[in-house]
C-alpha cells in the first residue's frame, strides 16, 4: 500500500510539473506610452489578453519582448505558444518590438526576431500607424536560419501583427 501511495504521489508531481511547463504566458494589463515629440506622448490602456491568437498571429505593442515556442513537423508549423523562459532554444523564437527615441522624441520602431531553426522563416506583418489611425500592410524580409532579422520603420507604430508563418528551404 505504501508503494502504491508513493507511485501515485510521484505521478501527481510529474503531471503537475508538466502542466506548469505548458502554461501559455498572457499579456497583463498596463499603460502603453509611446514618445511622439518633445512635448507629447501617445498613451493607451492595454488590456489583458493573449500575445498569440488561434490563427498563429502574434500581436505586440512597443516595449514588448516575448519567447515563442514553435512546434513543427517537417517544416509545417503545428502550434505556437508564448513561454516565460527560453528553455528550448532550438525551437523558440525571441521577438522584441521597441521604439528608439532621442531626447524623448521618436526616431524609429524596431522589430527583432531570432530564428533558431535550420530553415528560413517567412511571415507577413501589419502595423497600426498612429498618424493614419489604421492597420496597413508592410513589407518584411525572411529571417535566415540561425540568425536574427531586424525591421525598422520611421513611423510611429502603436501595434504590430505578425502572421502567416512558414518555413522556406535555404
Amino acid at each position: 500500500m505504501k508503494y502504491l501511495f508513493i507511485q501515485l504521489f510521484l505521478l501527481a508531481i510529474s503531471f503537475h510539473s508538466h502542466a506548469q511547463d505548458t502554461t501559455e504566458i498572457k499579456r497583463t494589463p498596463y499603460k502603453l506610452t509611446v514618445a511622439v515629440d518633445d512635448s507629447s506622448v501617445y498613451e493607451q490602456d492595454i488590456k489583458a489578453g493573449p500575445y498569440i491568437f488561434p490563427d498563429k498571429t502574434i500581436q505586440l505593442y512597443p516595449g514588448e519582448n516575448i519567447y515563442v515556442e514553435v512546434e513543427q513537423d517537417n517544416g509545417i508549423i503545428k502550434s505556437m505558444k508564448t513561454v516565460k523562459e527560453n528553455k528550448n532554444p532550438s525551437k523558440t523564437l525571441s521577438i522584441s518590438f521597441t521604439q528608439s527615441t532621442k531626447n524623448k522624441v521618436h526616431e524609429e520602431m524596431i522589430l527583432k526576431i531570432l530564428n533558431p531553426f535550420s530553415q528560413n522563416l517567412v511571415y507577413k506583418a501589419n502595423i497600426f500607424l498612429l498618424k493614419q489611425n489604421k492597420w496597413v500592410n508592410t513589407d518584411v524580409l525572411p529571417i535566415q536560419s540561425g540568425l536574427s532579422g531586424y525591421e525598422t520603420w520611421p513611423d510611429i507604430i502603436i501595434s504590430i501583427a505578425l502572421g502567416k508563418w512558414t518555413f522556406q528551404n535555404k
